[in-house]
């Protein structure tokens, strides 16, 4: 394993711009490096995560006023918040004053992360915010000349609601737009403004780089692999159809149902099984798949007629990231007879699948590190990785 540089950094991105300009039955997978080097992810944070639209949060994690949901981004301690006049709004947590996050003191691991307060008070020297960042007070400093509150609040993130999706803008002066259209209409017939999360997996840290996690969701090669047992029965991988893309930034396939699985056929359409009865106005096509679909870098959502998983997919480090699984289901869902049997259903099975792709995903990571580690070919069912490479190549600065 030779050592990161600044030359080998400046490589590293020219090829990944070189591979993501071939087509696909020439494309090869990332260089092992770009699953490790720290140079290399300072570039990703830099140009990625502190400039890009990044889904960090759905809106009925903070459900009443004063709800707060702590979330770290590319270094930055923030937090969600609902506010006074039901608002939802995302801040930095580090006080105005001498940077202590408004989290930490004595507080629980609990309250570290989620909770409900009237406002915000640093617990190094007690200054408070109102939940909408303002300053409401800062014990002695009146006695300051020119001392202003009013330009002294929490900073404030960049913020889009989508669909009930909480997505931030590190960059107030970035060009990126925010547009989830190519999404919407791809998902045509769900809207997760009507869902809600019914229960949460939260795999914690693991020792897994971001992308591979990204590479592990989208693709279904993979399904005849290490998921043959689990997986290829319900989606077999010559069932699965890969979208046309448009674009750098976006990737969907649709999961069928085969005719091992299927509940039942209507208009030609294979039906796809369920835990949940499937959402009201879906036609029989959106009935028959569960739908694989990419916001890059870290909206990754799998939606499926009675259920949608939502992957909160945030890196730590260059070898590191914190995964949490969301089941969400159509709020008319809610009291169906024997929910919380089936919730634990289809969360047992999650965990089983998210146990087989961790082993192997945190396999890979280290192996990344080996001197036989060169990109293998792809194959046709890896168009995601293609994509993904793609991404990386339109946000990183060319190397000439």
């Amino acid at each position: 394993m030779s050592r990161p540089t600044a030359d080998g950094v400046r490589e590293l991105v020219r090829q990944i711009g070189e591979q993501a300009t071939l087509p696909l039955e020439e494309g090869r997978a990332l260089p092992a490096r770009a699953y490790w080097d720290p140079e290399f992810y300072e570039l990703e944070l830099e140009h990625i995560f502190r400039k890009d639209w990044i889904c960090i949060a759905r809106v009925e994690e903070v459900p009443d006023k004063g709800s707060y949901r702590a979330i770290d981004l590319a270094g930055e301690p923030l937090i969600v918040v609902r506010g006074n006049d039901e608002q939802v709004r995302v801040f930095s947590r580090v006080c105005r004053h001498r940077y202590a996050d408004l989290m930490g003191g004595e507080r629980t691991d609990e309250e570290r992360v989620s909770g409900c307060v009237a406002r915000f008070e640093c617990p190094y020297h007690a200054w408070i915010y109102r939940l909408d960042g303002s300053l409401l007070s800062a014990p002695e400093m009146s006695g300051r000349p020119g001392f202003d509150k009013s330009a002294n609040g929490l900073r404030e993130i960049r913020t889009e609601i989508w669909q009930g999706f909480v997505f931030v803008n590190l960059d107030d002066a970035t060009d990126i737009p925010f547009d989830m259209s190519t999404v919407a209409e791809i998902q045509d017939g769900y809207d997760f403004t009507d869902w809600e999360i019914a229960s949460v997996i939260d795999w914690g840290e693991s020792k897994v780089n971001w992308k591979i996690v990204v590479e592990n969701f989208l693709e279904v090669y993979h399904h005849i692999g290490i998921h043959k047992n689990v997986l290829q029965p319900l989606w077999r991988l010559g069932k699965c159809r890969q979208g046309h893309l448009t674009g750098p930034d976006f990737y969907y396939s649709r999961m069928m149902a085969g005719a091992e699985v299927a509940i039942g056929e209507e208009d030609g359409h294979l039906l796809h099984p369920l835990f949940l009865p499937a959402k009201t106005g879906l036609s029989a096509f959106q009935r028959s798949h569960t739908l694989l679909m990419a916001k890059f870098p870290a909206y990754l959502c799998a939606p499926g007629p009675d259920i949608a998983f939502w992957f909160r997919s945030l890196p730590t480090g260059p070898e590191t990231h914190r995964l949490e699984i969301h089941f969400l289901v159509p709020k008319e869902n809610l009291g169906a007879e024997g929910f919380d049997e089936k919730i634990k259903e289809a969360t047992d099975f999650l965990k089983l699948v998210q146990a087989q792709d961790a082993s192997v995903n945190e396999a890979v990571q280290a192996s990344a590190k080996s001197r036989y580690a060169t990109g293998g070919v792809l194959q046709a069912h890896e168009q995601s990785l293609w994509q993904l490479q793609k991404y990386l190549a339109s946000r990183l600065p060319a190397q000439h």
